[in-house]
């Protein structure tokens, strides 16, 4: 990384290194090293185990100065200026019928003058038309190899820490997905990694590994975007809420709050859409339960009871609570069980269970309250709110979210959960009906549309501790919509004048959830399986099963965590049948393209390998050069200088 003018702290005890060898690198990349951990401090070098932060991170963290691992030392930094500019999607497709032409194209291009979010996506999409047409060819090892030079980094995303996913959130573009998971059963001082996915090829981009992990069982919106998607908050470490850059290097969180008081379980949150603040339910003083509390500004620790306080104090909702209102919740308090922060950044949206109301910011302004009787679903518009609230049998209710006024009649309804999506600039709402009920669809009014006869699975996801369960999701355009079956599939249907099942997709079993991204490709999650597969093709992009133990016997690895020559260090992973292979841990210098495994596994570690660049997009590792060994030793000499 380009660390020219810089101010940098060497924190903890390195592999092999000594501080003053990394020191004397630092220096020599243009940067000055100090000793004390400040504001004026740009980077922090963590060469400790992220499980048991040393003083120099807990600092860092107090303060949000960036955590960068050490690895990040040794990663080329990208040259990102040139002389003219990278060839664009009509000058290859000029020549993708010729690949001697092609390979020319690129032998010649500025490759100073490529940006990855400008010009990777275009020339992904062309080389996989090439594959099709005439295999892997130079051009494809020659562009492998250019993204390599500026940083490209190989991943897997079996981490050697975490249990099963605990949430999980789509980007606003469709395009990523962040998945949380709890520390391992047991292990109550471990960590669990927050991860980022590219759902256009199915692979890991990006991983964090965070003290105690992300979110809690059953718990919802532990994991949430920011509008622009640059930021991803996450409710980590039991009691707090943190924001992290998900295509970043740091480790820490630009800040954190804790402010719940050591309630036993995941804070519930809502982020501010520009990502730098959150809404924390939380105890007080006052009428309206909970606090803002700054996520940019280093640590924040409030605790009214025992004054014990650190960074930037939260600001109360310190409104009183309306007259009817008190008297409809017999004068009590109000707390949200379940919020989100309205896109427009002047409103909390919410419920507890049984009322559903809406909150001016930043006083707290209770605007209006209505009886629910059961969870709420909010719309993405943030323009209606919609409920079964008491009857029998229930009675659909779709709220004026301004007003909190019914819209349209109440219309009978069977129990399910509630699932909004837009149709252009207008809400639509489907109710996955329990017991194998069916999928029934309505107009933003609450108008029945049809009923889908879908055997819908058992686990609609209907209370609010029911976090995982996710069995409906809408396509971005909102005519089509995907539903998770009682016989482990995933139906997809057109949902156009006349309703139409349009594609089934085979689930792993004990699948959650389904959420459907961008370009039409579909997560499938279940505690401890991610499946990524086309909407409409079913090819299955990416497929990956988690908790899998290390079994010595089916490994070319004498220790899963064996050393190789220098700093580096065997991460394991497994392969489709149960055989484990391994890259080096940091995969950057002479072991950037390192594999420890059994023979000739190209098709496999495709399936779970790629290059990764800027952490944001992944590259088939197919279409490059590996140094596959067949054992540890064997790697060790192959990094061992002549």
């Amino acid at each position: 990384m380009d660390l020219r003018g810089k101010t940098v702290v060497v924190a903890g005890s390195f592999r092999t290194e000594s501080v003053a060898q990394l020191t004397a690198l630092v220096q020599g990349a243009g940067a000055s090293v100090v000793d004390e951990v400040s504001r004026a401090v740009d980077v922090v070098f963590d060469g400790g185990d992220p499980g048991f932060p040393n003083d120099g991170v807990r600092a860092a963290e107090l303060l949000g100065v960036p955590v960068l691992p050490m690895a990040e030392l040794l990663t080329p930094t990208p040259a990102r200026t040139g002389s003219g500019g990278f060839p664009g999607r009509a000058g290859l497709e000029a020549v993708r019928d010729d690949p001697a032409a092609l390979l020319a194209l690129l032998e010649e291009a500025d490759w100073p003058a490529f940006e990855p979010e400008r010009d990777l996506l275009a020339l992904r999409a062309l080389l996989a038309e090439v594959e099709e047409l005439h295999g892997v060819t130079d051009a494809h090892r020659l562009a492998t190899e250019r993204l390599r030079e500026r940083g490209a980094r190989l991943r897997h995303p079996y981490t050697m820490f975490g249990g099963g996913f605990q949430d999980y959130a789509l980007s606003p573009c469709g395009r990523y997905l962040a998945t949380g998971r709890g520390s391992a059963e047991g292990d109550y001082d471990g960590t669990g990694p927050l991860q980022v996915w590219e759902l256009a090829t199915g692979r890991l981009v990006n991983t964090v590994d965070i003290m105690y992990g992300v979110g809690w069982p059953g718990r919802r919106d532990t994991v949430q975007w920011s509008a622009d998607g640059t930021r991803v908050a996450a409710a980590f470490c039991t009691n707090n809420v943190g924001v992290w850059d998900p295509f970043g290097a740091r480790t820490n969180p630009y800040g954190s709050a804790d402010v719940t008081d050591g309630y036993d379980a995941a804070a519930i949150f809502a982020l501010d859409p520009d990502g730098r603040r959150a809404y924390i339910s939380m105890s007080s003083e006052h009428e309206m339960m909970g606090c803002v509390a700054a996520l940019d500004e280093g640590r924040v620790f409030y605790n009214d009871y025992r004054r014990h306080n650190t960074g930037p104090e939260p600001a109360m909702l310190t409104e009183p609570l309306p007259e009817e209102a008190k008297n409809r919740l017999k004068n009590d308090y109000f707390s949200f069980r379940r919020v989100r922060w309205s896109r427009d950044g002047g409103r909390l949206l919410g419920d507890n269970d049984t009322w559903a109301a809406v909150v001016d910011l930043p006083g707290g302004r209770m605007r209006w309250l209505a009886l629910t009787a059961g969870p709420v679903a909010w719309s993405p518009d943030d323009r209606y709110a919609a409920a079964l609230t008491p009857g029998r049998p229930r009675l659909l209710t779709v709220f004026d979210a301004d007003t909190g006024q019914p819209v349209g009649d109440r219309v009978s309804q069977a129990e399910g959960s509630l699932h909004w999506g837009m149709r252009g600039s207008e809400a639509r709402l489907a109710v996955v009906v329990e017991d194998g009920g069916g999928v029934d669809v309505y107009d933003a009014r609450g108008r029945h549309r049809y009923h889908l006869p879908v055997a819908t699975t058992k686990r609609v996801g209907r209370y609010f501790h029911d976090g995982q369960e996710r069995p409906w999701a809408w396509d971005d355009t909102g005519d089509f919509g995907a539903c998770l079956t009682a016989e482990g599939r995933a139906e997809v249907w057109s949902l156009g004048d006349e309703p139409a099942q349009v594609g089934s997709i085979e689930a792993p079993e004990g699948t959650e959830a389904v959420l459907w991204g961008a370009d039409g490709v579909l997560a499938l999650i279940g505690a401890r399986t991610l499946r990524f597969a086309g909407a409409f093709t079913g090819a299955v992009l990416g497929d990956f099963v988690f908790g899998r133990h290390f079994d010595g016997e089916r490994s070319p690895l004498d220790d899963d965590c064996g050393t190789l020559h220098g700093m580096f260090r065997s991460d394991a992973f497994p392969l489709a049948d149960s055989s484990w292979c391994a890259i080096a841990d940091p995969a950057v210098g002479p072991a950037a393209a390192l594999v420890v495994a059994d023979g000739d596994r190209l098709d496999d570690l495709d399936a779970v390998l790629a290059w990764t660049v800027d952490r944001r997009f992944a590259w088939p590792v197919r279409w490059g050069v590996l140094d596959v060994v067949a054992s540890v030793e064997a790697a060790s000499a192959l990094l061992r200088p002549a």
